[in-house]
């Protein structure tokens, strides 16, 4: 390693394991490129379909559905921001060069930063359909827009401060991340769970309503309980995919965290797992599209008014 890049490591307080890696054009690091390259675009464009389509088409808002709007925006800036700067950060290791100081540190807490938020939107919007299942008709009176609105302020925030830590240095980091990580999946988990059993429960229930109540109550009951059905089966389904992509992060983190000395096969695999774990943000537009009916609509429905607006 140059001695330029081991002045500018002594200086950085923030060093990512990637740097560690400058000693040689690694075929790892050039597919982790291709790879970012790929994802980003991909990301911007599905997100902003998304984000779009929420303010052009009136019958997409609503109280829950603005839960899944604040991940489309944390998702958005996975691609704007974080994939830009990795792509960059990529690009100087295989080069066998250090990038800026601020570069590294804008790379390292944006990461951390909309990782945790998305972590923690996945384990809202699971919460919240659960809610919306056990409560039933009270949903709406406890379940405010308002007390929404506060909760994802609260994540914001929250994340903000906790994403801090990276200042601590990549080992206080990633003890501290594999933690949170593993909890948030384990309620999550949890949430999903309890979210199946409850709607096993109520699927019970309409049976036996049925016999008893009219036959058009029966049948406005056993529909709405489809809809809160389906929707918690699709959101499950979100959960899966973000399972996916995070749980071999955290793994990895752990597995780093654990070792004396970093050791480059661990270092490359940590870093395949980072870009599995932002291929995230490019996921979830498409699993809003193939799981969710009322957004497949309203992205067919943007697309129209954006090219009957360019025809004109």
């Amino acid at each position: 390693m140059n001695v330029l890049s081991n002045t500018t490591r002594e200086k950085c307080s923030i060093e990512p394991p990637i740097v560690f890696l400058q000693d040689g054009k690694h075929i790892i690091l050039a597919l982790n490129i291709a790879a970012n390259m790929i994802l980003m675009p991909t990301s911007i464009l599905g997100n902003l379909s998304i984000l779009l389509s929420f303010v052009l088409v009136p019958s997409l808002p609503s109280a829950s559905n603005n839960l899944l709007l604040g991940l489309v925006l944390t998702d958005l800036g996975v691609g704007l921001v974080v994939h830009p700067l990795y792509i960059f950060v990529l690009l100087n290791v295989y080069n066998n060069s250090l990038p800026h100081c601020k570069v590294m540190a804008a790379y390292s807490v944006t990461t951390a930063y909309l990782g945790g938020v998305s972590l923690l939107y996945v384990t809202m919007i699971g919460i919240d359909k659960y809610l919306a299942i056990k409560l039933h008709l009270r949903y709406r009176e406890i379940i405010t827009e308002k007390r929404l609105i506060f909760a994802q302020i609260g994540v914001w925030v929250l994340n903000g401060l906790l994403s801090l830590v990276w200042l601590r240095g990549f080992r206080v980091y990633s003890a501290f991340a594999a933690v949170v990580v593993l909890l948030s999946i384990i309620v999550a988990f949890a949430v999903y769970v309890k979210i199946y059993q409850v709607v096993k429960i109520h699927r019970r229930q309409i049976h036996i309503q049925m016999e008893s109540m009219e036959s058009s109550m029966a049948q406005f009951e056993n529909c709405r309980l489809k809809r809160l059905r389906k929707s918690a089966i699709s959101t499950l389904y979100v959960f899966f995919v973000f399972l996916l992509c995070y749980l071999p992060f955290s793994l990895s983190t752990a597995i780093n965290v654990l070792s004396d000395s970093p050791k480059k096969a661990g270092i490359l695999t940590f870093e395949l797992c980072a870009t599995l774990m932002m291929s995230n943000s490019c996921l979830n537009p498409l699993m809003y599209c193939l799981r969710f009916r009322e957004f497949r609509i309203a992205v067919k429905k943007t697309y129209r008014l954006i090219l009957c607006g360019m025809k004109k």
